[in-house]
């Protein structure tokens, strides 16, 4: 019933045809009238119409269940009106992010400064109840383990730096440009991963600026990121900041 309500009240026509086309499930919200109508006018049957899909889904498919509770926006209306369900859900935890924390301890070793696990833990805590929290974690982490990597350098003054400076920096000083020739064919794909890579790293960066954590935002009106994308990007991070760490090693 919970689940329903908070359903009812923060997912738009838009985000349940989203949700009906990448899962297949036209049978269940779009191609049901009544459903559509509702979720269009605001009818006062609507959260009676979501808790029967809540149903059919909890007996067909509770996965699905899981990412609909997973989304920012949800997660925000248990906050204000159910924070003691939302309990429930913290005991859940990200597998991808969990088997992530176990692989971390050889890496561990490669730095003493910088502990991934700690920042596994503390994005794990944040996840799935607050997606803001993990994506800015993330951010830290990378950010440390960059500002590490050159110190060890001799780099200073890198308090000054803005984030894209700071990855551009670090991938130079790793041989990882991609504005520097490589030494081999082999390297030339080796080039071309790193260059993806530092895009994520950049682009984990940009996500933080619009929904992560520490930008002094109005409550309630900070963009809206699911459990699951959150997740995406703090397993990414995490491999990103061992993959740095090993290459820093290296050379």
């Amino acid at each position: 019933m919970k689940l329903a309500e908070a359903l009812s009240r923060r997912l738009d026509i838009s985000d349940w045809k989203k949700f009906s086309t990448l899962h297949g499930l036209d049978h269940l919200i779009t191609e049901r009238h009544r459903f559509v109508r509702a979720a269009n006018w605001g009818d006062p049957d609507f959260e009676g119409l979501v808790l029967d899909v809540v149903k059919d889904l909890f007996e067909q498919n509770q996965s699905l269940l899981v990412e609909l509770f997973g989304r920012d926006g949800v997660q925000r209306w248990f906050k204000d009106n159910d924070p003691a369900f939302l309990d429930i859900w913290a005991g859940t935890s990200d597998p991808l992010l969990e088997a992530l924390g176990h692989a971390l301890e050889e890496v561990q070793g490669l730095s003493p400064t910088v502990d991934l696990r700690e920042h596994s833990r503390r994005i794990q805590d944040a996840l799935p109840g607050d997606p803001s929290l993990a994506i800015g974690t993330t951010k830290d982490m990378l950010e440390a383990t960059m500002r590490t990597i050159l110190h060890e350098r001799g780099f200073s003054g890198m308090e000054k730096w803005d984030y894209p400076t700071l990855s551009t920096k670090c991938f130079h000083v790793l041989g990882l440009a991609t504005n520097t020739p490589p030494a081999s064919a082999d390297e030339r794909y080796v080039r071309k991963i790193a260059n993806n890579a530092k895009t994520m790293i950049d682009a984990a960066n940009e996500l933080r600026n619009v929904a992560g954590t520490g930008h002094g935002r109005v409550v309630g009106t900070e963009p809206e990121v699911s459990a699951h994308d959150a997740g995406l990007v703090a397993s990414t991070g995490l491999i990103l900041a061992a993959w740095m760490l090993r290459h820093s090693q290296g050379r």
